[in-house]
């Protein structure tokens, strides 16, 4: 089973685990890593590093971050390159709680990516709309 990485600017990753915990109870091999204000970026990296290797157990990981071209998203991508985490990683930009949720409950399974961006996309909607109010 592939591990779960949220990670975000500021504490939305923390929030996001929070909230998904609500629905699904504690999750094994998932953890956290946040970019805080004036954060070293070498400092960033070793927390993502030691996490990565926290929540995998031999399977990979699939890293769900905030915002795609951010500084975290950036950093992990850049880990790609690396020996160590080129065939490791799998990494998903703008994440939402649909996204992570639909994941955490299927990660035992084969997942296609491609279906679990389109959960991801599909929760959101203009209720507004929709109820046509």
């Amino acid at each position: 089973m592939k591990g779960i990485l949220i990670v975000s600017h500021g504490n939305l990753a923390e929030g996001m685990r929070e909230t998904l915990e609500l629905f699904s109870g504690k999750l094994e091999q998932l953890d956290t890593v946040s970019l805080s204000a004036g954060e070293a970026i070498t400092d960033f990296k070793e927390k993502l590093s030691n996490k990565i290797d926290l929540v995998d157990t031999g399977d990979g990981v699939v890293v769900f971050c905030d915002l795609a071209f951010g500084t975290p998203a950036n950093i992990v991508a850049k880990m790609l390159s690396e020996d160590l985490y080129k065939d490791r990683l799998q990494i998903i930009t703008g994440m939402n709680l649909p996204l992570i949720l639909e994941y955490s409950q299927l990660r035992s399974e084969n997942v296609d990516f491609n279906d679990m961006i389109s959960v991801g996309k599909d929760g959101i909607i203009n209720l507004n709309q929709m109820l046509k109010i």
